[in-house]
């Protein structure tokens, strides 16, 4: 006998990524989860969307016809329109402001929150410190602007990808020019053609990730990773990210910073996942995506600070009224464990000959191993976030037993990398 319900539905569109975990979290509590896929599919995202088409109670492709997909949703008592990637997010603004949902950002501004030139441009028209820069889309008004600015490196990137897919650093007008072409010829990692280019300044400091949840204007940060990066060949590769909260230092700067970007950009309702450089003259975003942090685990977050992102935003969901009680009273969290996500970095392209898993997961404080390749793979070298081969999730008590475990990690790592492949 088939079950009905008049059960307020959640829709989560493109649940990849670090938004896989949105759908089991709100199932949890008894909602009818109504899983919407975009209408291009990214490669790295074809074991998520099989993930989401498994667990969503209903699943739709999305054919790019808005109103075909309005139609749709119709019989369904929509409590919000949540985006699970950072392809997600124009459309989850375009059905919140048709299907006029409360929890939702302003529509206004929704193509600032994904296109990084209008973003950044935004942030300076509201005064709030932003990045020099200037979108070009042929490669004659490269050298004027590359004369003007009269300053390197520079960083140049698609206008809406995600990643690091794309980013360039660039130190001389030979290597601009390149990676110019480079980003033109590609799609970015939705699929869309790379018409622009964007070209910033390159920022100096240490960067930071903020993260939160919005509720009617109000913030919740429910974590800070401070990022550490090297340089290979020109790209930014993510090394490790080590987890700062309350009482560490930065955060009320950090956090204040985000905020105003948060303010600037409509960002009312939903989560958040920004890039902060905290520079000599004080913060300076790099980009912000309204939607839960790729690629992140709640669990770390969860047993380090007893909240994450994911549990958060349900409640802010869920239960307005006490995310706003709780912002008022923070707790004291001067104690809290502290964690790391380790980016494995391959120095090398060569055939899997067996996997590193059981040999990291061994050492004294690693929690999760996610290697992702298998014997027989082609382990590609690392250029980049994307092509990474695998991250360490490592919690121990105090900082300096964190930093024990992460040189283990990468003693392992690089004997994988000397017996474990076979060179190409």
């Amino acid at each position: 006998m088939p079950i009905l319900n008049n059960k307020d539905v959640i829709v989560i569109i493109d649940a990849w990524s670090g938004g896989k975990y949105l759908i089991p979290a709100f199932q949890a509590l008894g909602y009818f989860c109504l899983h919407v896929q975009s209408p291009f599919l990214p490669a790295i995202f074809v074991a998520d969307n099989q993930l989401a088409i498994a667990r969503s109670d209903r699943h739709i492709v999305h054919d790019g016809d808005i109103e075909t997909l309005l139609e749709a949703l119709q019989p369904y008592a929509i409590k919000t329109v949540l985006a699970g990637s950072e392809g997600a997010v124009g459309l989850a603004d375009r059905l919140s402001d048709a299907l006029a949902l409360a929890f939702s950002n302003a529509f206004e501004l929704s193509a600032a929150r994904r296109n990084k030139f209008l973003m950044q441009e935004q942030l300076a028209h509201r005064g709030v410190a932003s990045i020099k820069q200037r979108l070009i889309a042929h490669s004659d008004e490269l050298q004027p602007w590359l004369a003007s600015h009269n300053r390197w490196p520079v960083v140049l990137k698609p206008v809406q990808s995600a990643g690091t897919d794309g980013v360039f650093i660039c130190h001389n007008v030979a290597q601009t020019l390149q990676a110019f072409d480079s980003i033109l010829a590609k799609n970015d990692l939705f699929g869309n053609p790379n018409r622009e280019v964007l070209c910033q300044e390159f920022l100096v400091g240490e960067e930071f990730v903020v993260n939160g949840i919005a509720c009617q204007g109000e913030f919740f940060f429910t974590e800070i990773w401070q990022s550490q990066k090297q340089q290979i060949n020109g790209f930014p590769v993510y090394e490790t990210q080590y987890l700062h909260y309350r009482n560490d230092a930065s955060f009320d700067v950090l956090t204040a910073y985000t905020a105003q970007v948060c303010q600037s950009l409509g960002i009312k309702n939903g989560a958040f996942h920004a890039e902060v450089m905290m520079t000599v003259n004080g913060p300076v975003l790099i980009e912000i995506g309204a939607r839960v942090a790729g690629g992140a685990d709640p669990y770390i977050i969860e047993e380090c600070l007893g909240h994450s992102q994911i549990s958060k935003l349900v409640q802010a969901i869920l239960h307005p009224e006490s995310f706003l009680q709780e912002i008022g009273h923070p707790r004291d969290f001067s104690d809290h464990r502290r964690a790391a996500y380790v980016y494995m970095i391959s120095p090398v392209t060569g055939r899997v000959q067996c996997s590193p898993e059981t040999r990291f997961i061994a050492i004294d404080g690693v929690i999760s191993v996610n290697y992702h390749h298998m014997p027989g793979d082609i382990q590609e070298e690392t250029h980049d976030l994307l092509s990474s081969p695998g991250v360490i999730i490592a919690i121990r008590d105090t900082p300096a037993l964190l930093n024990r475990t992460i040189a283990e990690i990468r003693e392992v790592e690089g004997d994988f990398y000397h017996s474990g492949l076979m060179a190409e």
